[in-house]
């Protein structure tokens, strides 16, 4: 996993200064969900880093790996509950795979590697001002939509560089992008 997370980070920072015009995503590709599996082994698949106390920690979605796996994810339950208290809704359209038998689409949706990271920074650090993250491939909306809404509830900004852009969500619930990611 070193050699890659290494491999990983280079391609961020390849992607971060070689980028002309930061913010502008005209040069992606989206490549519909049925088409995927064409692909085979050249599918993405998605990474969140982040830095938490000098510890850098990455996390793929769904990932159990972590020693404090159990308590990243009755995190993720709290914020996930919170979202709701607040209105948030799981929006479906962004799973690209049939559920199975014992998946629920916010089971699916909370699993995704940004909410994994996020939800570690709480845990390491109950009440940041400040919360940091990395992700390889575009941030989806769902994830957009939640990130904002836990920036407003939990009164912390949140900074996301993605594939295509770096994403600032403000405690009073708004996106530097204004949305248009």
């Amino acid at each position: 996993f070193s050699l890659e997370l290494e491999r990983v980070l280079h391609l961020f920072f390849y992607d971060y200064f070689s980028l002309g015009s930061l913010g502008h995503d005209e040069h992606v590709e989206v490549i519909p969900a049925n088409r995927i599996k064409r692909f085979g082994n050249n599918v993405k698949f998605g990474i969140t880093c982040t830095e938490v106390n000098g510890q850098l920690v990455c996390f793929k979605a769904h990932d159990r790996s972590h020693a404090k796996s159990a308590e990243i994810y009755a995190e993720l339950d709290r914020l996930s509950n919170e979202l709701k208290e607040y209105g948030h809704e799981y929006e479906s359209s962004w799973i690209t795979r049939p559920l199975k038998y014992d998946e629920t689409i916010e089971s699916v949706l909370c699993g995704h590697s940004e909410k994994l990271a996020i939800a570690f920074n709480f845990i390491q650090n109950p009440r940041p001002t400040f919360i940091q993250i990395t992700k390889n491939l575009r941030v989806c909306g769902e994830c957009h939509r939640a990130t904002k809404l836990i920036a407003k509830i939990r009164q912390c900004e949140i900074i996301v560089r993605d594939a295509n852009r770096i994403q600032h969500f403000y405690k009073n619930g708004l996106c530097s992008c204004q949305d248009h990611f």
